[in-house]
Parts: C-alpha cells; structure tokens; sequence
C-alpha cells in the first residue's frame, strides 16, 4: 500500500466520528447554552466556535450561564468529539531517545456536558471526558454559579460565587491557563511552556470563588482551594497517586486554605473590547505519608484586545505573563528553591466568523536553568457553520483545523543529546460538538 493512500485513509478515518455527528438526529444535536438562548454560536464565540469569548460571552459566563430566551423546556445537556490525525517523533519515557517520525490517528476525546441553566440565579458547566488516548474517563472541569445583580447608588454590581475545581476555569477572560492558546491539543505530543506546581492541582482540588462585576468594568474575584480527598480523587476518575513521583505508590499532596484572587479592569465598545488583569495564588503542596512539601507563590499580569467591527473581519490579541516562586522541603534531597516564568502571546483572525488563522509564542524559563523552552504555534481552522443564517443553525457546529508546532529550544531535550526540533508535530483535527 503506497504511503499516499495509507495517509489519506487515516485522516479519512479520523473524520468518521464528525461525519456521524453532523448526521445524528436533530434532537441531540442541539449545544445546551445555544438551545438555552436562542443565541447562534458566534454571539458567544470569536470564530463561532470556543474559547474564545467575544463580549457577550463574558457576560454570559460571569451572569452564571442563567441567560435565556425565556422560553421553557430546555435540557442543559451537550457533548463533544474531538477526532485528529498527528505526525511527530515519539519520544521514550525512559530514555528520553526520539524514534522515527510516526502518524497516530482516531479519536482524541470525548465528553458530555451539564452545561446551563438550573434555576434562575444557578447555572453550571461540568465536564466528563473519555480520552481516546489514555482510554481513561474522568470528571474534567467543572464550574458551578450562583448569581445576582446589586444596586450601588448610580452603578449596577453582578456578584456571584463559582464553585470549581480547577484555578483559572472560571475565569471570565478566556485568557490565562485553562482556556488559554493553544484552545485544542493532544495528549500525544509535546507543548511549550513549564509544568507549574501550582498547574498540577487541577482536577484535584476544589475552589469556593466569591467575584464581582462593577459597573460591567471592575472585576473582582477572591476563592480558597483545598484538595479533594485521596478517595475522592480516585472516584472522579484522577486517580489517588502521583505518576510522577519518585515513588508511584505515593498519595497525591495535600493542599490547605490556599488563597487566589484576580483583579481586572474591562470595556466593551461594541465595535472592540479590551481588559487588562492581575492574577496571584499562594499555596502549600504537603506529602501525605513524609514531612516534604512544596510551596507556590504565583502572580501573573494578563491582557487581551479584540476588535469586533461589523463581525467581517474580528482580529484578537491575548497575553499573559506568570512568575511561580516555589520553595521546595525534602527529607532525600534537601531543601531547595527557584523561580519559573512562562510568557504566552496569540493573534488571531477570523473572516466572517468562518476561516480563521491563530500564531502563538510560548516562552518559558526557570532560574535553576532545568527546565524551560520556546515555540511557535500555527493553527489554520474552518468553521463553517455556527452562525445565524448557517445551515442548522445553531445546531451543527464544528471546527476543522490544522495545528503546526515548532520548538526552538528545550532545555530538557537537548540536555539529553536531542534537537529542540525533535519536538515540533503536525496535528489535523475535526471538533464537533452538539
């Protein structure tokens, strides 16, 4: 069989699970917060299609996912299939050695989603995922609001509370970890950017986040995080242990009172919108069964400018910059501290809400120079349909892509005696949800 023709029927195979999307009858093909508002996509959405939030979107999120076309009998169900084909080097996790140039392909993930209105101040978004990788299912992100509007003299407040188990998912911006650029990845292949201590709680804690909107400008938010039980874990699909420990026996850390706060200045001038913000968080990982712990101390800056005009020719820019001090407390290697930076920055265009091309840079850095790196990442993506005069709007929606990552420098890899290079991937990718 030619390489040509093994190529075309793997992508071809890729997109089955599209196809019998874009197929299944009508009644399960309606995405809940759409259903719920009456709304197409791209009112929501830059480019019809998430994360990316446009105005309304932010509202829509902060207000609890409550809004509606006032009309009864609506489900708060949906779900998503993310089907791709990926070609890069596989790298052995023992050895740290890049074998030959492969092709991987079938489906990456599949969720379902609680996603909209309970009662008329409470609204949710909860997500449970099957990867197609891992062919594990776990409870993946989950924000759950209570919400209510305030009169202050001459100004309006929204304030709300979100219960969430993941630092940065309830974040109304769309800008800082969670929802930040690259917005769909494989679990295959290499990202840039540093495993923060503080990223890897999510999933594994839970968060009581009391915000507030002033005058649709002022954002205000103030939670406290601690860790769900080992148990617990362990139901939600996480698993109680920590892979990446020494010792693959070792319970997962303990988290305690952890405080995170986020300050942000916002305007939305209808034809543009911008914010600009500040996030910290500030907590101690301590081992369950030892004295060793890790202390976080996060604070970061983050910005974003999206141009709306007439929705012909929407153009955005997305920034943000955090510094993680950790101090580190270890019976086998004694203690030790440093500091890491990780800086993102996307651009993106979309023409009429439909082609749409995204370019990232990710940097990152730590001070005891073990770990760090730096790529670029390109993304082309067609979203045909998602709008009000698409056909079966608002129900048909689905993004087909292709995602190029380029390395050019890691810290680890060419440690090991690799080139930065034998990271980069090539990804095509078909998102449907319904």
């Amino acid at each position: 069989m030619s390489k040509r023709f093994s190529l075309a029927r793997q992508v071809l195979w890729a997109s089955l699970p599209l196809v019998a999307a874009l197929f299944a009858d009508q009644a399960q093909a309606v995405p809940s917060y759409a259903r719920q508002t009456g709304q197409d996509c791209a009112a929501c959405h830059i480019g019809a299609f998430g994360p990316q939030l446009t105005p309304f979107g932010i509202k829509f999120k902060l207000g609890g996912y409550v809004d509606s076309d006032g009309k009864g009998g609506k489900i708060p169900l949906s779900a998503m299939v993310v089907a791709d084909y990926s070609r890069y080097k596989p790298q052995d996790p023992d050895t740290g050695t890049f074998g030959d140039k492969e092709t991987k392909s079938g489906i990456a993930e599949a969720s379902v989603f609680l996603a909209g209105k309970l009662t008329d101040h409470i609204g949710s978004f909860v997500q449970v995922t099957n990867s197609g990788i891992d062919h594990t299912t776990s409870f993946d992100q989950m924000d759950l609001r209570v919400t209510t509007n305030l009169n202050m003299g001459d100004k309006e407040a929204l304030v709300g509370v979100s219960v969430n188990n993941n630092p940065t998912v309830q974040d109304p911006f769309n800008t800082l970890s969670t929802w930040g650029f690259p917005y769909t990845g494989s679990d295959r292949l290499s990202y840039p950017g540093s495993e923060l201590a503080s990223g890897s709680l999510e999933h594994r804690v839970i968060g009581v986040n009391a915000y507030t909107l002033i005058d649709d400008s002022i954002y205000a938010e103030l939670g406290l995080y601690n860790t769900l039980s080992p148990a617990m874990q362990s139901r939600m699909g996480q698993g109680r242990f920590n892979s990446d420990a020494a010792d693959p026996g070792t319970p997962f850390g303990s988290l305690s009172n952890a405080p995170y706060w986020r300050l942000a200045y916002t305007k939305d001038l209808h034809t543009s919108a911008w914010h600009v913000g500040l996030m910290g968080y500030d907590g101690k990982v301590e081992d369950r069964v030892s004295t060793d712990s890790v202390k976080f101390k996060d604070i970061g800056v983050d910005g974003s400018y999206t141009f709306l005009g007439n929705r012909q020719h929407i153009c955005t820019l997305n920034a943000s910059y955090l510094r993680e001090h950790t101090n580190t407390v270890s019976e086998a290697d004694g203690d030790s501290s440093d500091t890491t930076k990780d800086l993102r920055l996307s651009t993106s265009y979309h023409y009429m809400n439909t082609y749409g091309a995204t370019f990232g840079y990710v940097k990152s850095s730590s001070k005891s120079k073990e770990t760090g790196n730096r790529a670029f990442i390109y993304q082309l993506d067609w979203t045909p349909w998602g709008k009000e005069s698409s056909w079966n709007a608002p129900w048909a929606n689905v993004r087909l892509g292709a995602q190029y990552v380029a390395f050019k420098s890691d810290i680890a890899t060419e440690a090991n005696g690799g080139k930065a290079s034998d990271l980069n991937s090539l990804r095509l990718f078909a998102w449907t949800s319904f």
